[in-house]
């Protein structure tokens, strides 16, 4: 194995040694069921998704991360058959529900990118274009404009 910084396992072993080091300090090992879980969930929505599979990633997404919340919240035998209830109405639905799900997480990910507000610049007022008909007044005369 080659230890190169640049390397993606790299970096993700090294970051899984630092998540099981904080496991360890906080003792949190209840928790590694869930995360992995969740993990699981969103590594098969991505890898569906991305062979065109979008069925199979919503459903995959639904019940990986499901489970993770339902175990992490003690609500595992009656979760799983509302989870199992969502998943059947689901059915048939899987695109509509990843195009809502990608349309919330663009929203969240461009308030996230968004520039802090600037203030507001006053907006320079045009000046109406007037158009005179006939010939210049040369006495009071009234002038009409269109």
């Amino acid at each position: 194995m080659n230890l190169n910084l640049n390397d993606t396992q790299t970096r993700v072993a090294g970051i899984a040694l630092i998540a099981l080091g904080v496991v360890a300090i906080f003792h949190l090992w209840w928790a590694i069921p869930s995360v992995l879980l969740a993990a699981g969930g969103v590594a098969i929505y991505r890898r569906q998704r991305a062979l065109g599979r979008t069925g199979e990633a919503v459903q995959g997404a639904l019940w990986g991360v499901g489970l993770a919340l339902l175990l992490l919240i003690d609500f595992v035998v009656p979760g799983v058959l509302l989870l199992g209830g969502a998943s059947l109405l689901l059915r048939g639905r899987e695109l509509e529900a990843d195009q809502r799900v990608q349309r919330v997480l663009t929203n969240v990910a461009s308030r996230r990118r968004a520039a802090p507000a600037q203030p507001a610049q006053q907006p320079v007022a045009q000046q109406p274009k007037v158009t005179i008909v006939g010939e210049q007044p040369t006495t009071g005369e009234t002038v009409r404009l269109r």
